[in-house]
């Protein structure tokens, strides 16, 4: 199928929780086309197995037809337990059953799954349900053909799925087995109806791939299949959150938008304020030691519901839309609008970096791209987590990721059914059967892992609050060989300006100097004569180093603190930062984001420079850090790293020291390197240090 992109088309602004529920469809829903009639009071219905998409067009039809009776493919032997799914929902159950010697049966009830809509509107209007599929043992695997479900909303829905259904209609045997079942338990159903008087007409939900050759069963009489009668195994558990994103096809975030646009049970406040849907900070207070969260930010399912409430505004205002206007559902480009807008103002507030919009066109762009080569129309969680990874780093990917996998209805433990972790096990999704071994799929069903490392989150904030009975603070070594390494590049950095300075080129004449400079003889080449360098000399090594982020004029760091180095290989450091006690991040484990630092040779000298009454009218605390430099540089060099030059009065205050500041601009140097170093952890106590790893990121 050729992939092309697709726009969304216009659709009206909600502005209220009214205008978030998706009207019942108009009459123009071609139903003799979508769900023809294939016997007497029989009408089929193809569908895409597990994509919200196609749960939003068995609603309309449903709405429409508003049939006496509904019948789904999924096994007979498993009705009571796929029933009590339904009734579930919004919590997501996943029916399980096992054979000796047959692959797990397997079955994910969640609102975006079309039997699982079914099912859900038959109990909600007293309808009655069967289900229809034989219980035979399935071992066959194949890949149907299946483009891009979001080709409903560019294509008439008949038109899409009579193209799927005739595309994937050619099955093996033990696909013809299964559809003779389901013709002889579809007729059955309609018995059943016909003697209790049930006026109306059965609609029959079935894959698409089986759609035209049961149509055709259903014209002649069908025996009644050799198949399993009872399953003494059939299980159904509460699926835990954390395994959502490795068995939905759709983010759990596009099937939490769904539940509310089709006016679910779900009850969400108002829509939040971006800034407060995208903080996700523990805090410290800073006097005493209570753990606890941000009121206006909330943690857990408590963020989760205003981050599907914002996305649910979102896809409101752009809802995608079927020609003519019959079926209307969550637009995937508005959540990716969301998810992006959510993740990347997480980031910021925990990394102080800025999402440019040069990384937001690159986000959509190479998602748009990544998702054109895998076949599809729309990116979906994968691409969306591997874009944002590539225009910034993991911190973006891990936010953009949590905002997509928001599903505030599905707890962790439930209070009617054992919990369920599902990561690596052989599942029989909508009787087609997928192993599962990671999170993603990607081209040629190659398996691949999250692209991003988890973060850890407290179960109990009192359990990290315990972690902040140690000693004194600390910092965490691997951080410290990063940001030591950094400023000796720094120091040779800005040695190399002052050398650059003063090297000069000349005629050869008596001496090579430091060599032959082939550019300068090149441009002189019809001199016919040699030209070399003389690389000067610097009048010493860097004895410290300002790195300066953001000058602070709004008192966004007013964190300050100075600490000595622990060995001769460590600097002493004063710095000004976010206060620590604002990020959480383990137990006795804190972090911060540096504003600006000051690094100085050898250890052990510095004494703390914010109560210094020397530095009291030196102002801001970038000229803090800049006038401590240069006082205790051994060497003649003060390394300067920042966006402006420093001021003329610092320039003074070194020269007349006989030492010299050597600006360099922060534009010069790596983004990349730069925000490697601007985070720093903070440990309560020593012993934080043997399990920070789990926590630092």
């Amino acid at each position: 199928m050729e992939c092309r992109r697709i726009l969304p088309r216009a659709a009206p602004t909600a502005d209220s929780r009214a205008d978030l529920q998706v009207p019942t469809p108009p009459p123009s829903l071609d139903l003799d086309r979508l769900a023809p009639q294939a016997a007497a009071g029989v009408r089929i219905l193809p569908v895409a197995h597990d994509r919200v998409e196609s749960a939003v067009v068995v609603r309309a039809v449903l709405e429409t037809l508003r049939p006496a009776a509904v019948a789904v493919e999924l096994p007979t032997t498993v009705a009571a337990a796929a029933r009590r799914a339904a009734a579930r929902l919004p919590r997501v159950s996943v029916l399980l059953s096992q054979q000796p010697g047959e692959e797990a049966l397997a079955w994910v009830a969640a609102p975006g799954d079309p039997f699982a809509e079914a099912l859900r509107w038959a109990a909600e209007t007293g309808r009655e349900t069967f289900f229809v599929d034989p219980d035979l043992p399935y071992a066959e695997r194949h890949a149907d053909p299946f483009p891009d479900p979001w080709a409903v909303w560019e294509m008439d829905p008949a038109a899409y799925f009579a193209l799927l259904a005739e595309a994937a209609a050619r099955g093996t045997q033990a696909d013809a087995q299964r559809e003779a079942g389901m013709a002889y338990h579809a007729a059955r159903a309609r018995r059943e109806m016909d003697a209790a008087g049930t006026a109306g007409e059965l609609l029959l939900l079935v894959g698409a791939a089986h759609a035209r050759p049961l149509a055709q069963r259903l014209t002649y009489p069908a025996a009644a299949p050799l198949a399993r009668v009872r399953r003494a195994d059939v299980e159904l558990h509460h699926l835990h959150p954390e395994s959502l994103t490795g068995l939905l096809p759709d983010a759990p975030l596009c099937h939490a938008v769904w539940e509310v646009l089709r006016g679910g049970d779900a009850e969400l406040p108002p829509r939040p304020p971006l800034e407060a849907t995208a903080a996700r900070r523990l805090s410290l207070l800073r006097r005493g030691l209570t753990l606890h969260t941000r009121e206006e930010a909330g943690w857990g399912s408590d963020r989760y519901r205003r981050v599907v409430e914002y996305a649910a505004h979102r896809a409101a205002r752009a809802l995608a839309t079927t020609p003519g206007g019959a079926v209307r559902g969550p637009d995937r480009r508005a959540l990716g609008r969301a998810v992006w807008a959510l993740g990347s103002r997480s980031w910021e507030e925990q990394t102080r970096e800025e999402a440019a919009p040069w990384q937001r066109r690159m986000f959509f762009d190479f998602a748009d791209r990544y998702a054109r080569t895998l076949g599809l129309l729309v990116p979906g969680l994968y691409q969306w987590v591997v874009a944002a990874r590539g225009v910034a780093d993991d911190n973006l990917a891990w936010e953009v990721f949590d905002a997509a996998r928001a599903y505030p209805w599905q707890e962790e433990l439930a209070d009617d059914l054992a919990t369920a972790r599902l990561d690596g096990e052989d599942l029989d999704l909508g009787t087609r059967k997928v192993r599962f071994r990671r999170r993603f799929f990607r081209v040629k069903r190659r398996l691949v892992a999250v692209p991003v490392r988890p973060h850890a989150q407290p179960s109990d904030a009192d359990e990290w609050l315990a972690g902040f009975d140690g000693g004194g603070l600390c910092s965490y070594p691997p951080e410290d060989v990063v940001i030591e390494d950094y400023g000796r590049f720094l120091k040779s950095r800005a040695a190399g300006v002052v050398a650059a300075e003063r090297s000069r080129v000349e005629p050869f004449t008596t001496s090579l100097l430091d060599g032959v400079d082939v550019r300068e003889t090149l441009r002189h080449v019809e001199d016919r004569r040699v030209w070399v360098r003389d690389l000067g000399r610097t009048p010493g090594d860097a004895g410290a180093v300002v790195v300066i982020f953001d000058r602070d004029r709004g008192n966004s760091f007013p964190h300050l603190m100075t600490w000595l180095g622990e060995h001769e290989d460590e600097s002493d450091m004063a710095f000004y930062s976010t206060h620590p006690a604002e990020q959480v991040v383990g137990p006795g484990i804190l972090r911060a984001t540096y504003g600006g630092f000051l690094m100085t040779y050898p250890p052990g000298r510095l004494y703390d420079v914010w109560r210094d009454p020397d530095y009291r009218q030196m102002g801001e605390k970038a000229d803090v850090l800049l006038a401590a430099a240069v006082d205790y540089s051994e060497e003649k060099l003060v390394a300067h790293v920042a966006a402006a030059p420093p001021p003329e009065r610092l320039r003074r205050y070194a020269a007349a020291q006989g030492k010299r500041i050597v600006h360099v601009p922060i534009g010069a140097l790596s983004p990349q390197a730069l925000r490697k170093i601007r985070v720093l952890h903070i440990l309560v106590g020593r012993d934080k240090r043997a399990v920070a790893g789990d926590y630092v990121w």
